[in-house]
């Protein structure tokens, strides 16, 4: 008999407590803001309270941004001052993410930069310096700090643009850039339960001999544990991401219900490279239902690799 399997498991609720469900449940959206941790999921607060908590973070990294004497702040950015400071901010511009914009002018020109230059703002560090400048452009100066973050998902920078304007004044523009870890998909999490695994090693264009072999587990704590640690995986992080040596190698696990024909469950993990890792759940029949990804495969791979007595799990050392 088929049956539809529910990552988070069932609950039935009785009719008697549903009114302390509801007081709970309430009391939950009240908290999460201050608590993103504390939803009853273990995929964490939404993206919708994951980029409030960045807004907010961003509004907070403004009051931290360090000002010269004499600075006053513009609502609006004059191009004759300078277009480069109302173009495009210097940030990724990634769904994930929030920016805040201030603009100001304070006296002094190339003094006032060079006082601005070797300062960093209370709790943040440098994290980049640039500069652009030549025929028929703006000379503008760029600097970037980092910050700890307020939460775990959360990336905060703060980026100066200086130039120096047609009167001699010092044009400041503050970027306070949060990037958000956006939530996992709840396909991003597999049931336990599954009575065999099989593992299947592809090391790629880097073996000459023993590319491929297969590792077969039933033992019920190997396989909760492999469960366990996909699970835990964490969501992609957003933005461009500058990855390793990747030799195209795949570790692909397959989980399998008591006399299954087909696995309800597929995971490929990318054991080099950027690491990504590919979830598909399918029902009993072999359909998908849904597929999703995570990062973390190098790390899971090696887990795995130690777990069932894989060996060169990653593929970048030759056969």
């Amino acid at each position: 008999m088929n049956t539809q399997r529910n990552p988070f498991g069932s609950v039935g609720v009785a009719s008697s407590v549903l009114s302390l469900v509801m007081l709970v449940s309430a009391l939950t959206i009240a908290i999460s803001l201050l608590a993103p941790s504390a939803n009853a999921s273990s995929l964490g607060s939404s993206n919708v309270q994951r980029r409030a908590l960045a807004l907010q973070e961003a509004h907070h990294l403004l009051t931290l941004a360090t000002l010269p004497q004499g600075s006053v702040r513009i609502e609006k950015w004059n191009r004759t001052d300078g277009a480069a400071l109302s173009s495009t901010s210097p940030v990724s511009g990634d769904p994930d993410q929030v920016d805040l914009t201030e603009y100001f002018l304070a006296p002094g020109g190339s003094t006032t930069r060079q006082w601005l230059d070797a300062r960093v703002p209370v709790g943040g560090s440098v994290s980049g310096t640039g500069a652009s400048s030549g025929p028929g452009t703006d000379d503008v100066t760029y600097k970037s700090f980092s910050f700890h973050a307020t939460s775990s998902f959360l990336s905060p920078e703060l980026q100066y643009s200086m130039l120096i304007t047609p009167k001699g004044d010092l044009g400041l523009r503050v970027d306070a850039d949060v990037t958000w870890t956006p939530r996992k998909s709840k396909y991003s999490v597999i049931a336990q339960g599954a009575t065999k695994v099989v593992a299947i090693v592809n090391r790629g264009l880097n073996v000459k001999s023993g590319k491929i072999s297969t590792v077969t587990t039933t033992d019920r704590a190997t396989i909760t544990d492999l469960i366990a640690q996909i699970n835990k995986l964490p969501a992609k992080i957003p933005g461009v991401e500058m990855c390793p040596m990747d030799v195209l190698a795949s570790l692909t696990l397959q989980f399998f219900d008591s006399g299954a024909q087909h696995p309800y469950a597929v995971v490929v993990a990318d054991p080099s490279g950027c690491g990504n890792v590919a979830i598909r759940q399918y029902d009993a029949d072999g359909t998908l239902l849904a597929a999703t990804s995570v990062s973390g495969g190098s790390t899971f791979a090696s887990f795995v690799a130690k777990t069932v007595g894989i060996v060169n799990v990653t593929g970048l050392s030759p056969a």
